[in-house]
């Protein structure tokens, strides 16, 4: 049990210790309905979205979804959506961070990232780029362990106090 633990806690380390291990990428799984293929007919087919039957059940699988046997493959799409929609992005052992037992960390992970959300462009401009606010950041992340998240309207909230007294010359520098 011991060299269990040594030999996991040796492979966290060797992990960390790659250039590249900077917290987890991860990013939530687009599952395309044929709902949604059917409305932009008018454009390019998508059907090279869609997942193949074989991948679809190996995903549900995966989130430990039972499979109805007579389902057709778009009523499994549609539970893999659902299931999809539920969680956030780090969710399961595949997430690097929720298999180390820690929560992700805002400023190294980029799983709550504005850029990973299926978002049009005009929106994503008004949303700042790619900040988000902590409870959004934290949805999108989904980690069963947390997420830090530092909230920056906050601290310029708190910041502007300040600022306006010093303009409205309310505070005054005392020497002594």
């Amino acid at each position: 049990d011991v060299q269990h633990v040594r030999h996991d806690l040796e492979q966290i380390r060797i992990h960390r210790s790659t250039e590249s291990a900077a917290g987890c990428s991860c990013r939530k799984l687009h599952v395309v309905l044929l709902d949604e293929l059917n409305e932009g007919r008018k454009k390019k087919s998508h059907h090279h979205r869609r997942m193949t039957e074989r991948k679809v059940k190996e995903e549900l699988r995966k989130r430990h979804v039972n499979i109805p046997s007579d389902g057709s493959r778009e009523d499994l799409e549609k539970l893999l959506h659902d299931e999809v929609e539920k969680h956030g992005c780090c969710y399961g052992n595949d997430c690097p961070c929720v298999s180390s037992g820690i929560g992700c960390q805002s400023d190294t992970c980029s799983c709550w990232h504005m850029s990973h959300a299926l978002i049009s462009h005009s929106k994503h401009g008004e949303r700042g780029g790619e900040f988000a606010d902590p409870v959004e950041a934290q949805q999108r992340c989904g980690n069963k362990n947390g997420i830090y998240v530092v909230d920056f309207s906050a601290i310029r909230r708190h910041r502007d106090q300040f600022i306006v007294a010093r303009d409205a010359n309310i505070c005054s520098v005392i020497s002594g």
